[in-house]
């Protein structure tokens, strides 16, 4: 008990005591503590077929009673392993999306393959330890994949009709993702502005998307062996698709896909032609040796013939054999 000139007023003493609580308080570190480290999140881009492959968990030094879930966009599940001493208890994923663990790097992996734009989203991978209970969360990380996909750009004639009507050229782009593209006509190389067009742009139930855009040629603007052309830009793609259609009088279009057989059509005749030549060639030459291996086999010897009878010694003979006969 102090002297009472040595005490404070209960006004002060509540003060300090106030002042002793904040400063225990703020330099005792947190009264809950937790072994979650922080979130980590990065961006990873992919294209419609590759093979994706990100860390999910890294560093881990626990050896037994662990799992590890891979979830999309906070939904349920999309697959988890369990392991423990550095081997994999028991595992529910799919042949398309696993997980996998790396001994030498004490590590898991995301491995997606074949990856489509329904993909695309963000993933967390969330390290537990189960044994011993209770459930503990260690780590959780995530990751945005942006699955993208290429246009696959086509020109046709649409409709075919007689030289003094209009006709509709189609060019397509199928199945690209993201949405935004750019299409453009020409014609022999000059940019068509003020034709008339029809363009639609869909969403795929696949999450991706298509665009189609028809062009109406006006008689004006069909002569013989006009060639149009149509363009398409998109992000994925390091530079423009054009393709080309050329217009005849007779109403027929030839487009780059025809113009592409020609050369396979034409190095299949001259392998026909080469093939023949040589069938030919192997034939004479086969010919040839056998012909060459006959006179080589039999020895040469002089050309003999039977000893002739002289002309009186066969006219003796007939005598002898026919006396009545008369020459």
């Amino acid at each position: 008990m102090l002297p009472r000139e040595l005490q404070l007023p209960r006004r002060e003493t509540k003060l300090l005591v106030l002042l002793m609580f904040i400063f225990l308080l703020c330099h005792s570190g947190p009264m809950i503590q937790t072994t979650s480290t922080a979130l980590n999140s990065k961006m990873i881009s992919a294209l419609q077929g590759e093979t994706v492959k990100a860390v999910c968990a890294q560093n881990i030094n626990e050896t037994e009673g662990l799992t590890i879930t891979l979830r999309r966009n906070g939904s349920s599940e999309l697959c988890y392993i369990q392991f423990g001493n550095y081997t994999i208890w028991s595992r529910n994923c799919t042949d398309l999306m696993n997980l996998e663990y790396n001994k030498p790097t004490k590590g898991v992996y995301v491995v997606m393959e074949r990856v489509s734009v329904k993909a695309s989203g963000v993933y967390s991978c969330t390290l537990d330890k189960t044994i011993p209970p209770p459930v503990r969360m260690l780590s959780q990380s995530n990751f945005s994949l942006t699955v993208s996909a290429l246009p696959v750009v086509e020109v046709s004639l649409a409709s075919s009709s007689s030289i003094d009507r209009e006709t509709t050229l189609t060019c397509s782009a199928w199945d690209f993702y993201p949405g935004d593209i750019q299409l453009s006509w020409s014609k022999d190389s000059q940019l068509l502005t003020n034709s008339t067009r029809n363009d639609s742009l869909f969403h795929n139930s696949n999450g991706s998307y298509s665009y189609i855009s028809n062009l109406v040629v006006s008689k004006h603007d069909w002569n013989e062996f006009a060639q149009f052309s149509c363009q398409v830009n998109h992000s994925t793609l390091k530079m423009p698709v054009v393709k080309n259609l050329t217009l005849t009088q007779s109403g027929k279009a030839i487009s780059d896909s025809n113009l592409h057989w020609i050369p396979v059509i034409l190095l299949g005749f001259l392998a026909i032609l080469v093939a023949i030549i040589l069938a030919k060639s192997m034939k004479l030459r086969f010919k040839s040796t056998s012909r060459s291996s006959a006179e080589r086999g039999l020895p040469e010897t002089a050309e003999t013939h039977p000893p002739q009878e002289s002309q009186s010694d066969t006219i003796y003979s007939l005598l002898t054999h026919y006396p009545e006969s008369t020459l």
